[in-house]
């Protein structure tokens, strides 16, 4: 972990780089145009947080977001045989 950076930015860095990776990974799958749509928007809103402002509530909030993002992903791409979206579980 970089050391100049806060245990809560480092946690809000590691969603944010899970959302980068599933969106390049989606980039060129057969799925629905509206869920790439929806996580280039993501992708764009993500780059305003203000890190400094976050707090552990929030960033526990992001975390869930971003395991229900990739488990409601995960069916899809299980649905539609894409194979396994990620392999891990941030916590």
């Amino acid at each position: 972990m970089d050391p100049s950076i806060s245990r809560l930015q480092w946690r809000m860095q590691n969603c944010l780089h899970t959302i980068l990776e599933v969106h390049e990974y989606m980039g060129g799958k057969t799925i629905s145009p509206d869920i790439v749509l929806q996580l280039e928007t993501l992708k764009v809103l993500i780059h305003q947080f203000q890190p400094s402002a976050l707090t552990e509530q929030d960033i526990e909030r992001i975390e869930a977001s971003t395991n229900q993002l990739l488990k409601e992903l995960g069916k899809i791409f299980k649905l539609k045989g894409l194979g396994q979206i990620y392999s891990g579980y941030m916590q």
